[in-house]
């Protein structure tokens, strides 16, 4: 896994002409952004936070999505149970 790491690392590097340090740091930015948004998005559907307050941290677009994505599991789930 390192090694595959490594070497997609390299081969982005090579790819943007940039060092290898900054696709790392890029990569860390993303990957604690990614996290930021899901934690956030739980925090919402879990009803640790409102609705605005969510909206601020991540952006309408990003609750409204998980506000259809909940929704699609909740009408699953009820189809299951009428089956």
């Amino acid at each position: 896994m390192a090694t595959d790491l490594t070497e997609r690392v390299q081969e982005i590097a090579d790819a943007r002409g940039k060092p290898e340090s900054e696709i790392l740091e890029h990569a860390l930015e993303r990957g604690v952004e990614d996290l930021w948004i899901e934690v956030v998005l739980s925090r919402y559907v879990n009803d640790e936070i409102d609705r605005e307050t969510a909206i601020e941290l991540v952006g309408r677009d990003r609750v409204k999505r998980a506000e259809r994505e909940l929704q699609a599991v909740s009408d699953d789930v009820q189809w299951g149970l009428d089956a």
